[in-house]
Order: C-alpha cells, then structure tokens, then sequence
C-alpha cells in the first residue's frame, strides 16, 4: 500500500539492506496520528558504513495531547501497539528486545494556584541559579496586546547532554491541539539529549530497564539538586545581602531609609533581571532580625505602606516559589504512596522518549 507520509532516498551506495535483499539509503515515515516520526538508513562513519533507525514517539492522545503522564510500564505498552501498527500499516517488524532510548524528557507536570506569567520572577531565579555547566537562559514569551503586557511562556537552560525547562503547560495545549483546560498549569522538565546521558542516569538505555522507580527517583533527586537546594541557598545568602543593606539604608538616612531601600532593589532588578528582593516578607524578616529597640511593628507598617509604590514585593513570589517546591514533593510522595491521580490534580511525574 502506498503512503503519502513515507519518503524513501533508495540512493546506490551504502545501502540499508532487509531481509529480503532489497535496500533504500533513506526511509521516514511521519505519522502524528500515532506515533510522531521514524527514520531508518545508512551513513558512512570514519571506519565502516552503520545501519540506524530512530522513532520520536509522541505519547498523547488527541483531546488532551501529552498531559496526562503514565508509568513506564503504560509506556512500554504504548510502544508495543506502535510496532504492531508498523507492521501492519507499513509491513516494517522492530526487534523489540534490543530497543534502546536515545534521547528523553521527564517531567512534572501540577496545577498552579495562580497564571503561569505570574511567576515569572520566580523562575527567572530559579533558572538563574542552576549550575554553570548550564549555558545560556533562554525564554519565550508572549504578548499580550489587551492587558499591555508581556507574558512569560517558557524558560529553558542546558548544555549539549541536558536542558532544565519550565513552561506553561495550559498555554502550550492551547495552542498545539487547541485545548482548553480551566487549571493553569506548570510543567518542569528535564531533557536528556544523549544516550550517554540516559546511560549515566539509569545505568542502561534499554527500554526494558527502564522502571517507574528509577524514573521517579532521577526526576526527584534531579529537581532537587538543580533548583531547590540553590534555592536554599540564594535564601540564606540573600538574607544576608538584605541584613547590609537594611544597616547601610539606615546608617545614611534615619527618616527615608525604607523608600531608599526599596527604590535601589527595584533598580537593580531592572538592570540586572534578577530580585535582590523577591518579596517583601524577606526584608521583613531580617528587619525583625536586627530590631534591637522594640520599633519592629512601627518600622514593619512603615514598609507596607512603601510597598504600596513599590507592589511588586506584595504579589507573594516566596510563597509562590515554595508552592513550587511543594508540588513536586507532593507529586514524588503520591509516587511512593502508590497513588494514581485524577485528572484534575495533575501533579505526576513521568518521561517520554526517542
């Protein structure tokens, strides 16, 4: 039967040769209906010529696209229905017992308690923070003509075997299959570009290795090797960066110290992009800290009412950065607890491969 979606290159030299003698150079077959896109063919290395074939395997379905994670095993099951279509569709038979992933992202996907773009500050920080064998911050964002601003979408950041990504997961249904959820949410993921990487996370890419456990435990030691223990620690050194500059504020202006303050974190936050002062509850604590006379409620209005020209430190972004936090404990503790979530809670954590 012929197919509109395969492309083949039958080419005469260095040949994919099948079983039956015949041979094409290039074979891709694109079918988004239920897989996502195969390739097969040959390519002359330094030494030899070396047969490949490689599978995109879009794990989904069309009302909701990829939003609901499943386990392994349901993954193991998914690609077992997608060589039985091979082969019935497209005669092509795949040895199962040696398939191998050569790339993959896992990821945690949970409901927010307000709109992605909200929490912007939040995640440039947390982006800012990871290690430095991650390259350059990378983002998407979105206009927003009637309200007069600009949305963040997605961030990203990585290195040539693994990228950290953040994104709005409702936004991105919306405008791939045209979904509508009434949740916002936020999936956080991490890409395996390489299957060397694979290899030195789950000590083999073979599909059949692959357990909802080892999965579980990357994502979770993952999440909080990279964004919550530098959280912790741009806390502690934060706070002390807020403890100086609460004593040098004071030290040149008894009376305007508090708008001083504020208006030089608002400043550098504009010209560096990242907060000196993610909200105002952390100022107040190292207030609190160094209150010695008893005035910490007197001093403690006197903030608030500057905050009230200075709002960007009342929208609750510490809370918000520890909900994050929260919900990725949550989804790992449901894990252990052998917990299946309904659809509407949506804090899971799981992959999909290449």
């Amino acid at each position: 039967m012929a197919h509109d979606n395969v492309t083949i290159d039958w080419g005469e030299k260095f040949t994919y040769i099948l079983a039956d003698g015949s041979s094409f150079r290039w074979l891709k077959i694109e079918d988004y209906n239920v897989f996502g896109v195969m390739c097969a063919g040959t390519k002359k290395t330094k030494y030899m010529k070396q047969d490949y074939s490689r599978m995109d395997i879009v794990i989904g379905d069309k009302s909701q696209g990829n939003l609901q994670n499943k386990t392994v095993e349901e993954y193991k099951d998914k690609i077992k229905r997608v060589f039985q279509y091979l082969y019935e569709e497209y005669g092509i038979t795949v040895d199962l017992q040696y398939l191998k992933f050569s790339e993959m992202e896992i990821n945690c996907t949970f409901e927010l308690k307000e709109e992605f773009y909200k929490y912007h500050r939040v995640l440039r920080l947390l982006m800012y923070n990871l290690p430095k064998s991650f390259k350059k911050l990378g983002q998407i964002l979105g206009v927003n003509k009637k309200e007069q601003r600009i949305e963040a979408e997605t961030f990203y950041r990585g290195n040539s075997s693994m990228e950290a990504k953040i994104y709005d997961k409702k936004k991105h249904l919306e405008q791939t299959i045209q979904f509508v959820s009434s949740e916002n949410i936020m999936r956080i993921e991490f890409i395996l570009k390489k299957s060397q990487k694979i290899k030195e996370a789950f000590k083999s890419t073979l599909v059949s290795d692959l357990t909802d456990e080892k999965l579980n435990e990357f994502y979770y030691s993952q999440f909080i090797r990279l964004f919550e223990k530098p959280y912790r620690k741009w806390q502690i050194e934060n706070g002390k960066q807020l403890k100086e500059l609460i004593t040098s504020h004071k030290a040149k202006s008894k009376h305007y110290w508090k708008s001083n303050l504020l208006r030089e974190c608002s400043n550098k936050e504009q010209i560096d992009q990242i907060p000196l002062l993610l909200d105002v509850k952390d100022l107040l604590l190292q207030v609190k800290a160094l209150d010695k006379d008893g005035h910490y409620t007197r001093v403690e209005k006197g903030i608030l009412e500057q905050c009230n020209y200075n709002n960007v430190y009342l929208q609750n972004d510490a809370d918000k950065a520890e909900e994050i936090i929260c919900r990725v404990h949550e989804a790992y503790d449901n894990y252990l607890k052998g917990i299946r979530l309904v659809s509407a809670s949506y804090s899971t954590i799981s992959g999909e491969a290449a």
